[in-house]
């Protein structure tokens, strides 16, 4: 039985990928089987005979793992420009189906077999994939739990926390939220008391806070054993 987790945002460039890398790795460390799921994504290029188009978080995540198959099942929906969704699936003429998403979902957890399923996402929850669904419309659609990815900086607190209310009041399950120092910021005190009022915000839910230059094993092993047990 596979244990999917989606990786969201609270917004674009917080470092998305960069954690689900560190999940991969840290599930694998745990001695899971894992694999990678990136339903929509954006900024793809051709390969050099020009007959498969992907995109470089999907094909760099997979390199970590043993555990894949078919391009269209682990990225279904893949285009050239590096817009949000909705506007490079207008651009190629197509609609973003959550069906289709789900459908490659299953499809993809029963021929890997894997533990663990990193599903990421594109941007933040309320990043529209077609004229009327949403990010957070495929997580409850997967019925699978979510990892936040935020981070320290000026401005977190309201993204951080609109993202999580929208979560919740769709039902969904918050695993675990990740504090990513993703553009490298200086840790003042503007940076440690928002890492303090998110943690005092979240309660008992996992927290992992990822600094510029890394994290140990030690941190990043219990994290995943910890949103494991939520998922």
């Amino acid at each position: 039985m596979t244990t999917g987790i989606f990786i969201t945002g609270s917004g674009t460039n917080v470092g998305k990928t960069h954690v689900s890398k560190l999940l991969l790795n840290g599930f694998s460390k745990l001695g899971r089987s894992v694999s990678y799921m990136k339903p929509v994504e954006t900024g793809c290029q051709l390969s050099p005979d020009k007959k498969m188009l992907a995109g470089s978080d999907t094909l760099s995540l997979l390199a970590l793992t043993n555990h894949k198959t078919d391009i269209k099942l682990h990225s279904p929906y893949r285009y050239e420009p590096a817009c949000s969704p909705h506007l490079a699936a207008n651009l190629a003429g197509q609609n973003i189906n959550i069906g289709g998403i789900t459908a490659a979902y299953k499809t993809l957890c029963d021929k890997t077999k894997t533990d663990i399923m990193i599903v990421e996402g594109a941007g933040g929850v309320l990043v529209p994939i077609n004229g009327k669904e949403y990010i957070v419309d495929v997580i409850k659609a997967l019925n699978i739990p979510a990892v936040l990815v935020t981070t320290p900086g000026l401005g977190t607190l309201n993204h951080t926390f609109l993202s999580m209310k929208i979560l919740k009041d769709y039902g969904i399950s918050i695993a675990g939220v990740v504090i990513n120092n993703a553009q490298n910021i200086e840790r003042d005190f503007i940076y440690e008391d928002n890492i303090k009022t998110i943690r005092k915000h979240i309660a008992l839910t996992p927290c992992l806070d990822v600094d510029y230059n890394g994290i140990s094993d030690e941190m990043l092993m219990e994290f995943c054993n910890e949103i494991e047990s939520v998922a």
